[in-house]
């Protein structure tokens, strides 16, 4: 197991360095740690947790969603890594369930998914998480803030995977990573989560009061 790790580590490694859409390396080594410390405390296949959480952005990087073309890429890279054909389903399904499609999102269906979903979630929250956003929005000409443009609190599929700079990287935090930390599935996530969603409310609540001069 631990070759098998190692090597697709390694490979991951090299396909992301350099991505630009805050989905690389880094952050996928984040949520590889994270999810082998959910996994210490809530059990399952640690193989497949770490496969998935490996490869869970390798048929996306942002660039397509993964449907069937994203599946045939993954597939193709598995290949590589001679990673056996039934597994490869799953790590697919595992990919597949952990995506965030706003008020279209569907829950994780296995212990594994919920670890790797929670993991991945996790990273949205807090410090890094605030970095992302911004990091995000400034990549694709989002807006800072605007107090005119209000808080989207129904987003579709479509509305959140096509019509980001409809809304603004501050509205992004109550559209996406505190309503995701509300869906976390684990009992260890949602502890961790505690922290990071004070840290961001906390920075959120500064932020508004600067923005205002009130600080």
């Amino acid at each position: 197991m631990l070759k098998l790790i190692e090597k697709t580590a390694e490979y991951v490694k090299k396909k992301l360095m350099n991505e630009p859409t805050g989905h690389d390396w880094y952050h996928t080594e984040r949520v590889w740690k994270m999810a082998k410390r959910l996994h210490a405390e809530e059990g399952g296949d640690r193989e497949l947790i770490e496969l998935a959480a490996l490869m869970h952005d390798l048929g996306d990087n942002s660039q397509f969603e993964l449907d069937d073309r994203g599946s045939l890429v993954l597939h193709g890279m598995m290949d590589v890594l001679d990673i056996e054909h039934e597994k490869q389903e799953k790590i697919i399904k595992i990919a597949n369930e952990l995506r965030y499609y706003g008020d279209s999102t569907k829950p994780a269906s296995t212990l594994e998914s919920k670890i790797v979903q929670d993991a991945d979630w996790l990273d949205s929250l807090g410090a890094i998480g605030i970095a992302r956003v911004f990091a995000t929005g400034g990549r694709i000409k989002r807006l800072l803030h605007d107090p005119k443009r209000k808080i989207r609190k129904k987003l579709t599929k479509n509305d959140y995977l096509y019509r980001k700079k409809e809304g603004t990287s501050f509205n992004y935090f109550f559209e996406k990573p505190l309503k995701a930390a509300e869906r976390l599935n684990t009992k260890t996530a949602r502890e961790i989560a505690k922290h990071r969603i004070k840290y961001t409310k906390d920075f959120l609540a500064e932020f508004l009061s600067e923005w205002d001069g009130k600080k």
